[in-house]
């Protein structure tokens, strides 16, 4: 009697579920690990939202979280003002920014190490994708972007997308009136959560 060639042996079927099991242990622990390394960075960056929301209040001061969005070691540090600040419009800092080094008016803010001791630097496989704030009509990708924290304990409304590069994108909204930041497991703009 001949061999039935229609159908796969037990053999063939264990084989090909070893290679997809393989397979899965391989690329699950890597998506879970990006995962949570978002996911622990959303909550660092939550925590200090909320710390520099109490620091302006407290030394009656205008605060901002400052981002550095190279594409490769993006960073991030805290900078207070000794005094309340007007927080600048997108054409404003244009005007400012094209002026010359020496005819620009000096920044009312500096470094401090509270509540952030330093400069900190995202984990090797996330980079900030955007920072969108209500100051700005466009999102920043690129270069220096600042979320604002008022004397008053008011927050410049803002999302910071935080990616792994690959496939997940995350959003982290900044509510205007508490501070807190809220993590939503998807890429959100100002204008959507506005419709909403």
């Amino acid at each position: 009697m001949g061999r039935n060639s229609r159908g796969f042996t037990l053999v063939e079927i264990m084989l090909v579920v070893a290679i997809l099991a393989a397979i899965m242990g391989i690329a699950v622990p890597k998506l879970k690990k990006s995962n949570s390394n978002i996911k622990s960075f959303m909550r660092e960056l939550s925590v200090l939202s909320i710390e520099v929301r109490h620091y302006a209040r407290l030394k009656n001061a205008t605060y901002r979280i400052v981002f550095n969005l190279k594409g490769k070691e993006d960073s991030y540090f805290v900078e207070a003002s000794n005094h309340a600040v007007m927080v600048k419009s997108a054409a404003h800092q244009k005007l400012e920014d094209e002026m010359n080094k020496e005819d620009k008016p000096s920044s009312p803010f500096s470094k401090v190490d509270k509540p952030l001791k330093q400069e900190r630097f995202l984990p090797s496989n996330l980079f900030i994708k955007s920072v969108e704030t209500k100051s700005h009509a466009e999102p920043i990708t690129k270069g220096t972007a600042y979320i604002y924290f008022s004397p008053e304990g008011l927050v410049d409304q803002s999302v910071v997308q935080l990616t792994d590069g690959k496939d997940l994108t995350w959003s982290l909204v900044f509510n205007p009136l508490t501070g807190h930041a809220d993590m939503i497991s998807k890429p959100v703009t100002l204008q959507e959560l506005e419709i909403k």
